[in-house]
């Protein structure tokens, strides 16, 4: 059975610029700048990278997990308040639901952020939700996808992973899935089983059924 697999962050809800506000309001309260290009630096997680980069920034002025914490109580109003699901990615995730294709949602995220998420998708969107919680290894390690697959019962090399950030996309090509590597904030390398494309509003159902014609196994 063949399976689509979403990332969370920027590839299926547009959290990105709240990650970038909630970031830029932590390092202000300690009295430090914080910028886009910081964000790069730690986009597609997990937390403990952030983490580590936030205390070098700061030099180490709070105890470790100081701002992990602080970015999941901002994140959590924001997620609550302001989340925003991307429309491209629900047609997407439509076209595989009424095409019989199971769909998982995996994240380096926490399981609280990634609980609220889910509350703005319609009931029934993913089939099985990972995220850093459930793994002992989180992304780029292949771990989250390899039990996403196996949750579901398909193989993996029958999977198409939806990732938006260098992090995501090493954990899919990792796994052995196929991915499909969404370039709006960074540029890709191109490599084996590797497709890039600039957002995913050029991505329509039938394209994906073209380029990996397993996913019509679901038929």
């Amino acid at each position: 059975m063949p399976a689509l697999l979403f990332d969370m962050d920027g590839t299926v809800i547009d959290s990105e610029p709240l990650w970038l506000e909630a970031e830029i309001e932590v390092m202000k309260e300690l009295g430090f700048e914080w910028n886009e290009q910081d964000q790069l630096n730690c986009l597609g997680g997990p937390m403990e990278r952030t983490e580590n980069y936030m205390q070098a920034r700061s030099g180490n002025v709070k105890p470790h997990g100081y701002f992990a914490r602080r970015l999941t109580e901002i994140m959590k109003y924001k997620f609550e308040h302001n989340l925003i699901v991307i429309t491209d990615a629900l047609r997407l995730i439509k076209g595989a639901r009424e095409h019989g294709i199971k769909t998982a949602l995996v994240t380096a995220s926490s399981r609280d952020l990634m609980q609220i998420a889910i509350t703005k998708f319609p009931d029934d969107s993913f089939d099985v939700c990972i995220s850093k919680d459930d793994v002992s290894r989180s992304k780029p390690d292949p771990e989250p996808y390899l039990k996403a697959a196996e949750i579901l019962k398909t193989e993996i090399g029958n999977t198409v992973v939806l990732e938006d950030s260098l992090t995501g996309v090493k954990s899919g090509l990792a796994s052995g899935a196929q991915v499909v590597g969404i370039s709006h904030s960074i540029n890709f390398e191109k490599t084996l089983n590797l497709r890039v494309v600039s957002s995913l509003k050029e991505i329509d159902f039938s394209d994906l059924l073209k380029w990996y014609p397993f996913l019509d196994l679901a038929r």
